[in-house]
């Protein structure tokens, strides 16, 4: 690839420097607002759909309790889904409103962002193993598949860590162990914690991989973009 193919953020750049400078074996990024991003005005069409105060859908799905749950394995997004949807109505949703925002908002698609997708599989084709570690459900394979990010999660989802499998989440830090400890059964080596470098938009999992001894940038979807540097 030619420095003009592609313009990358100051956080994509960061980690492109990290690779070059540090000897870094394997790029770890986060997936979702960072390789997928969604819509966030997409809440507020929610609240308007069920008639509920601003901010109750969010709430009612992204800040259900039952989320720690889904994310370390214990729980299905199924039935995550109907206790969103039962929040929704004990806030005063109609029932019938608070399924179909709940199912509006479970099938509305995501964008990947094709600058951190450029950069991660640059830096695979240049020999750095790249994975991808989120807090995720148990439908993230088939989501992934609908994005057509087989080709950075792998086709068989060799390259994904998902908090769903491994059985802890971010920002504990059983889950850097664990995920280190699949990376390394999938290279076939045990990888040193300096030799990764993590990419995440949470500063508090950012901050989590950095005690862990990864290397962490923390991801800004926008900010000065320019030409990529001569990367390895």
């Amino acid at each position: 690839m030619s420095s003009d193919d592609t313009t990358y953020t100051d956080s994509l750049l960061a980690l492109g420097e990290l690779v070059a400078e540090h000897g870094i074996r394997v790029v770890v990024s986060d997936l979702d607002g960072v390789l997928r991003v969604f819509d966030a005005s997409l809440w507020d069409e929610l609240d308007a759909m069920t008639g509920t105060p601003d901010g109750t859908s969010f709430r009612a799905v992204l800040g259900h309790p039952y989320l720690d749950d889904v994310v370390r394995g214990r729980g299905t997004h199924a039935r995550w889904r109907e206790l969103a949807a039962e929040q929704l109505v004990g806030a005063g949703s109609d029932p019938a409103a608070a399924r179909e925002a709940v199912d509006r908002w479970a099938g509305t698609p995501a964008v990947v962002d094709q600058r951190v997708r450029t950069m991660l599989l640059h830096l695979r084709a240049a020999g750095t193993a790249v994975f991808v570690l989120t807090n995720g459900t148990d439908r993230v394979p088939e989501e992934l598949a609908a994005l057509g990010l087989e080709d950075v999660a792998g086709e068989d989802g060799r390259f994904l860590l998902n908090t769903a499998d491994l059985g802890a989440a971010k920002p504990d830090p059983e889950a850097f162990t664990r995920a280190r400890a699949r990376i390394g059964r999938v290279l076939g080596e045990e990888i040193p914690p300096e030799r990764i470098a993590f990419l995440d938009d949470s500063p508090r999992h950012v901050e989590a991989a950095a005690r862990c001894g990864w290397h962490a940038v923390l991801h800004r979807a926008s900010g000065t973009e320019r030409a990529a540097p001569r990367l390895p």
